[in-house]
């Protein structure tokens, strides 16, 4: 059986048992993930590169259907 860890619940757990012994670690511990998360938010993090190399397609709604030629509504 393998086992593997991620980062962000290790680094909630211990989080959370910090303010469970020190209560004033609160604001800290807010303050930094608010910050780290703003951060990678900006600058492009992992998450945000994956998503945009996944398909260099656009979106359906965006590609035209070269087979039929476009005709206004109502004519």
């Amino acid at each position: 059986m393998s086992m593997s860890f991620s980062i962000g619940p290790l680094v909630a757990l211990i989080a959370g048992i910090l303010i469970l012994i020190i209560p004033r670690l609160l604001n800290y511990i807010i303050a930094l993930y608010l910050i780290i998360t703003g951060a990678l938010g900006l600058f492009g993090g992992p998450s945000a590169r994956t998503a945009a190399e996944a398909t260099d397609a656009p979106p359906a709604a965006i590609q035209s259907d070269t087979r039929t030629p476009h005709r206004p509504v109502g004519i």
